[in-house]
C-alpha cells in the first residue's frame, strides 16, 4: 500500500473512535441505523470512486483500463446493493432495476460485458498476473478483509454489544479503502498536475531530473 496512505490511520483511528463515543456513550444510535449518517457515507464514497474509477478508465489503456473498469464496476455493485435506491422518488420509474431479480440481472449483464472485455483483451491469466502486480492490490486486500468483519457482526456469529455499530464501521471504512487509490490517482493528475506511473505496476521507472 503506498505510504502516502499509511500516514493517514491516525485521523481515520480517530474518526472511528468518535462514531464509537458518540453512539455507545451518547446512544446516537441514529447515526448508524438504516438510511442513516453512514450508510450515506458508504453511498457516497461508492458513487464518488465508482465515477473516478470509470474516469481513470478513459485516460487508461491495456490492463490498467481493464482494472479501472473492474473497479468501477466493483464500486457500483455494491453501491446498488447498500442503498435502498428504489425508494428514492426521482427513480420511480426504472426503480425495478436497483433491487431485487432486476438489479441482480443489470449486474449480471454488466459484469458479463467486463468478463468479455477481459477475455478479448488477452484472457484472465494475463489479467490476473498484472493484477497480483498492482501497487493497490493491497487496498483491495483490505477492503475485503474489512467487508469480512462487518458480515461477522451483520450475521450475529458473536454476541457483541452494539454489533450493528462495528457493521457500518467496518463497512464505511472498507469502502473508503477502496475508493482511496482512484481519488489519490484523480488528485494527482489534475491537481499535482503530476505524469502518474502505469498503477498496475508496483515499481515504476523514475526519470531522473536535469
Amino acid at each position: 500500500m503506498p505510504k502516502v496512505f499509511l500516514k493517514y490511520w491516525k485521523p481515520l483511528l480517530s474518526v472511528n473512535l468518535v462514531f464509537s463515543v458518540l453512539v455507545i456513550h451518547f446512544e446516537y444510535h441514529h447515526l448508524h441505523s438504516e438510511n442513516a449518517l453512514l450508510e450515506n457515507l458508504q453511498g457516497l464514497f461508492l458513487i464518488s470512486s465508482t465515477i473516478a474509477y470509470f474516469s481513470l478508465a478513459g485516460y487508461s489503456a491495456g490492463d490498467t483500463r481493464l482494472a479501472c473498469v473492474g473497479a468501477g464496476m466493483l464500486c457500483f455493485s455494491f453501491f446498488t446493493r447498500e442503498l435502498d435506491l428504489e425508494a428514492l422518488p426521482v427513480l420511480g420509474h426504472i426503480g425495478f432495476l436497483l433491487h431485487g431479480t432486476g438489479r441482480t440481472v443489470m449486474l449480471l449483464v454488466l459484469w458479463a460485458i467486463y468478463i468479455r472485455m477481459v477475455v478479448t483483451h488477452g484472457g484472465f491469466k494475463s489479467h490476473l498476473v498484472s493484477v497480483r502486480r498492482a501497487k493497490y492490490l493491497p487496498n483491495f486486500a483490505l477492503c475485503f478483509l474489512l467487508l469480512v468483519i462487518g458480515a461477522v457482526f451483520d450475521r450475529g456469529f458473536f454476541l457483541v454489544d452494539y454489533s450493528r455499530l462495528f457493521e457500518e464501521l467496518a463497512e464505511t471504512n472498507a469502502y473508503l479503502v477502496l475508493a482511496m487509490p482512484a481519488f489519490y490517482e484523480l488528485y494527482c493528475r489534475y491537481a499535482k498536475k503530476w505524469r502518474l506511473p502505469d498503477p498496475m505496476k508496483t515499481k515504476a521507472e523514475v526519470t531522473p531530473h536535469r
